[in-house]
């Protein structure tokens, strides 16, 4: 089961403006893949990235919301 945080955090683009990776609560995360998007807007989208971190593996949603990100979920992988 998954952790409900809803939190915003920092994200970091590549050139081409995709994820790559982001911060939260002082941690840094980089996304190995994009698995899933949702949503109809492309300024307000739902992602369910596989990221990893210091600890583990684990899959993660973000949302954004024009320029916003926030982490929605965290599930262990």
């Amino acid at each position: 089961m998954g952790h409900l945080l809803n939190e915003p955090i920092r994200a970091e683009h590549d050139p081409a403006g995709r994820l790559t990776a982001y911060e939260w609560r002082g941690a840094r995360y980089a996304v190995d893949e994009v698995l899933k998007t949702y949503g109809t807007s492309p300024d307000a989208l739902v992602y369910r990235v596989r990221i990893n971190g210091d600890d583990d593996v684990a899959i993660a949603e973000l949302s954004r919301d024009a320029d916003r990100w926030r982490i929605r979920h965290l599930f262990s992988a």
